[in-house]
């Protein structure tokens, strides 16, 4: 595919690159490998050996500890009257990723019995995808140059507002006001889309104003992405912006619904510009089951 000589030339000028544009340490190996396979046009399993001498090179040109494994971002899945957190993993060099084991803190009694129910199991491993391809796909997208300025900005607003939102639900006291900040984080979400799609200007999103409905029906008119009709005949779930003032509880129920909805908009605006999808291999396991 390519030699050692001319790989090694092409990772030094992609790590001058990466220095120059303020690219944390940790995400440098996983962000080559997705460059160096885009550039190339062809696909590269992280076993492959060409992807471990990718990984190997940046670890060796890196401070110590810089590549740690640690969670690139936490989101929340409710179960068993509680709100559990989904960590996705920043992993390198491995080839899967258990769904249930970013179930960290669920203790295993717990997790066998959401394994054991089929109508759960599934609603857990949909939600996973969009976890980890919304995880994955904002890294990606937050260090690369495929979205206009101006989405890129909304994507990382958007992706800032729901890790705020999922973290008021993993204190002690799940914060149920967190639905607000939910609420918005879709928002975002939706409008980064529009300003990539139609680039709309700050006058026409006023427009809009804070109508998810319309947003996502503009979405699904731009892109053709019946996930967003789904998104919009969902979104009468969230309280109207104006719930801040006069209300400070809502169900739990209610409130998971806002997240997981929250987070199927997130995976779907990052799939788009991105190479994350895993609803396929979700699809493959159901067909199993």
């Amino acid at each position: 595919m390519i030699s050692n000589e001319d790989l090694v030339s092409w990772l030094q000028a992609t790590n001058r690159r990466y220095g120059e544009e303020a690219v944390p340490h940790r995400t440098r190996p996983f962000l080559a490998l997705c460059d160096f396979t885009r550039e190339r046009n062809c696909s590269i399993p992280t076993d492959h050996p060409v992807a471990k001498f990718v990984f190997q090179w940046f670890y060796s040109h890196s401070p110590p500890d810089a590549h740690q494994v640690g969670a690139i971002y936490t989101a929340v899945y409710f179960y068993d009257t509680a709100f559990w957190p989904v960590v996705v993993p920043l992993i390198f060099g491995q080839v899967s990723v258990d769904a249930f084991d970013c179930l960290e803190t669920m203790p295993q009694g717990v997790k066998s019995a959401l394994g054991g129910s089929h109508l759960h199991a599934r609603e857990y491993m949909h939600h996973w995808a969009n976890c980890m391809d919304h995880g994955y796909g904002q890294m990606e997208l937050a260090s690369g140059q495929t979205l206009k300025p101006r989405a890129a900005d909304f994507l990382r607003s958007a992706h800032a507002e729901i890790q705020g939102a999922n973290a008021q639900l993993l204190t002690r006291r799940p914060n149920h006001k967190a639905i607000l900040s939910l609420r918005m984080a879709n928002e975002i979400f939706l409008k980064a889309v529009l300003v990539q799609e139609l680039n709309l200007t700050d006058k026409e999103l006023q427009k809009i104003s804070h109508r998810l409905e319309d947003a996502a029906k503009r979405c699904a008119d731009a892109t053709s992405n019946g996930i967003f009709e789904e998104i919009a005949n969902r979104s009468h779930i969230y309280p109207p912006v104006s719930a801040r003032y006069d209300k400070s509880h809502w169900p739990a129920n209610d409130v998971w619904e806002a997240a997981s909805l929250a987070q199927l908009a997130a995976a779907s605006a990052t799939r788009l510009y991105s190479d994350h999808d895993m609803r396929s291999q979700i699809l493959s396991t159901d067909s199993h089951r």
